[in-house]
């Protein structure tokens, strides 16, 4: 049970061993003071019973904080563990897209070729099942017809395919493009029942992780920070309407190269970021700033770039974002790029590489 309160006193620790129990965290702080012994601490997990490495422990006070970030570096056995403050919203974003991803693609009802069937992207990361049915109030949507889908990490993506009882229900409820949810609003694409299969072919056969651009956690790990590879800038997608690839997770306006124009948002690019990053990540690495689309770019081979594109509300944001230029994620200095101006969004970024959207 989450406590109360706003801010709250938050460390979280990454690099976490695979077995660690509450009892190795508390341990591990001794002299700080958690908050209700071991309900203050909160493991999560990149998909159900596979561990992040990382967890989130509330503390009594700032002292604590203090007191727990003099722990940075040091060994829980033969792992060294990072130690960083963090804030009550950070903890509970990710403790709800764990959740939201335990509601993800891991079977997929049937789904006929009658049906209407649209795919949504720029959910709130703790988005639930009935919200999108909310969402789509006054259209209805067939039984069990909501399916939150989940990043190369097991992760909730901010994506979803939901189904209607016919294909006049999935017209209708293109009109709901841009309206939101909470504060974030919301892209709908007509989709289609042989791309919902087409996308479940993939998953089925094992090949979802490595055509996403799989890679290990921190602990299946030597190189623990990635290592790299970078080459020319990414590039931001146009969001087509109407239709995409049938591979569903690389999206839709997808392409492998040639010039893309921002959709109108104001967008910083980060070059340099570590390989297993997510976008929970990035959004950390903002604060307090808050993005409202992130994209992790993708190599040819599907491999994670090292690269991502950031969009956020105005220009003012995006240039207070750059002055995070330089700073470091992990062990790697970050490279930003602006692509945004007052009036509107960026020009054109150049690129050779894939995308994934989150």
């Amino acid at each position: 049970m989450l406590s109360s309160g706003d801010g709250g006193n938050i460390v979280k620790l990454r690099g976490l061993p695979f077995s660690t129990t509450i009892d190795d965290v508390l341990e591990f702080l001794s002299g700080v003071n958690v908050l209700n012994g071991k309900d203050g601490v909160h493991f999560t997990e990149v998909r159900p019973g596979r561990p992040s490495g990382e967890c989130f422990v509330e503390v009594e006070s700032q002292e604590d904080v203090e007191e727990a970030m003099k722990k940075d570096k040091e060994n829980m056995g033969k792992r060294y563990i990072e130690v960083f403050s963090t804030d009550r919203q950070d903890m509970e974003w990710a403790l709800n897209a764990m959740k939201q991803s335990e509601n993800g693609f891991d079977s997929l009802p049937s789904v006929n070729d009658d049906m209407g069937v649209v795919k949504l992207r720029g959910l709130p990361f703790g988005c639930s099942k009935d919200e999108v049915i909310q969402f789509f109030d006054g259209i209805q949507v067939a039984p069990e017809g909501v399916h939150l889908l989940s990043d190369h990490t097991g992760r909730a993506s901010g994506e979803a395919y939901v189904y209607f009882v016919d294909k006049q229900g999935a017209q209708d409820a293109l009109g709901r493009d841009r309206d939101k949810i909470g504060h974030r609003y919301i892209e709908v694409f007509l989709s289609s029942p042989d791309e919902v299969r087409a996308y479940a072919s993939r998953i089925d056969g094992g090949s979802f992780r490595s055509s996403r651009g799989y890679r290990p956690t921190p602990y299946d790990r030597n190189d623990r920070f990635g290592g790299g590879r970078f080459g020319s800038r990414g590039g931001r997608s146009a969001f087509g309407r109407g239709g995409g690839g049938s591979g569903g997770g690389a999206g839709y306006g997808g392409a492998r190269g040639g010039m893309r124009r921002s959709s109108g948002m104001h967008c910083v690019h980060m070059r340099g970021l570590p390989f297993k990053a997510t976008p929970q990540d990035i959004a950390y690495f903002f604060k307090p700033i808050r993005p409202v689309d992130i994209s992790i770019l993708y190599d040819s081979s599907g491999r994670p770039s090292g690269e991502a594109d950031v969009e956020f509300e105005c220009h003012d944001d995006a240039m207070r974002a750059m002055r995070r230029d330089k700073n470091n994620m992990d062990h790697r200095y970050i490279e930003l790029f602006l692509n945004s101006s007052p009036g509107g969004g960026g020009g054109a970024f150049k690129s050779n590489r894939n995308f994934r959207s989150y």
